[in-house]
């Protein structure tokens, strides 16, 4: 499994999941495309979807707390500052 660091650590696993199911949808979405099977190709785009929208979910899920923890720092310096003058 590659390290896909646009998502939190305890979500890698499930992420790499995802992407995989979002590689075989697409290659079978195609494939009924070309033969003309178009409800078949259907279900499949529908689980792309679904699986880019849980991509998403964990990507933002990433930057979220990303920038909870920006703010937790910054808070942080202010505290150390804050102490340091009194």
């Amino acid at each position: 499994m590659a390290k896909l660091s646009m998502f939190l650590p305890k979500d890698q696993e499930k992420a790499d999941k995802q992407l995989a199911v979002y590689d075989y949808n697409f290659m079978h979405a195609a494939r009924y495309v070309a033969q003309g099977e178009f409800e078949k190709a259907a279900v499949h785009h529908r689980n792309l979807a679904n699986a880019l929208e849980e991509l998403q979910r964990m990507k933002n899920s990433r930057s979220a707390t990303d920038e909870a923890r920006s703010l937790l720092n910054q808070i942080e310096k202010q505290e150390t500052t804050r102490r340091n003058w009194f």
